[in-house]
């Protein structure tokens, strides 16, 4: 039964594809097509050949460039100058820091350390423990004296003799032993200890 089946279907020879389908897969080819050379050149090519020599008219003719650019000619006119008030400051400015400080004569031996009741360490870097801060926005200024030994409350009394400042302005923070002052008083501070010998 199975040699009988005509094999005569499975050996017709196929049909052409459709000319959609061969253009689909020639499209990427590499090869130049039969029609390159029916091509015609660019129009615009060939007009720009058979141009007369009078073109392009005068109206189509950009304008020449001017020799005097437009910023040269600000900078050779400037402006009015316009003067304003000069601003003064509203508020006290600090000093300003000197790498070198200003030298100062000591106090006799009995008021300079070690003969007094306090001793104010000085840094690693070998400068006096003074730093001014900023809180509440930058509107109250306070100035900071660490590393005191002995007796804090007679330094923040001398300071505050000193600095003409009020009692609630130079206190004592409990917990670190800083003595704190409303106000950038570093320079005074500053001389204060030195001419203590500290």
């Amino acid at each position: 039964m199975a040699a009988t089946t005509p094999l005569l279907p499975f050996l017709r020879p196929l049909g052409l594809p459709r000319p959609s389908t061969v253009r689909h897969f020639l499209r990427f080819s590499t090869s130049v097509p039969c029609r390159a050379s029916e091509q015609r050149e660019d129009p615009n090519l060939t007009a720009s050949r058979t141009a007369p020599e009078a073109y392009p008219p005068p109206w189509m003719k950009s304008k020449p460039r001017p020799k005097e650019s437009k910023a040269s000619r600000r900078s050779s006119h400037p402006r009015k100058e316009r003067h304003y008030p000069t601003r003064h400051l509203s508020h006290h400015q600090p000093e300003t820091p000197r790498l070198i400080p200003e030298p100062v004569e000591p106090l006799p031996a009995e008021q300079c350390a070690p003969n007094l009741p306090y001793f104010v360490t000085r840094s690693a870097n070998k400068s006096l423990p003074i730093y001014t801060t900023r809180k509440n926005g930058g509107n109250l200024k306070l100035t900071r004296v660490r590393k005191i030994d002995g007796d804090r409350v007679a330094l923040r009394d001398e300071l505050r003799k000193l600095l003409k400042v009020q009692d609630k302005d130079a206190v004592i923070n409990s917990v670190t032993g800083h003595i704190l002052i409303k106000g950038h008083h570093k320079p005074q501070i500053e001389r204060f200890l030195r001419q203590r010998m500290f």
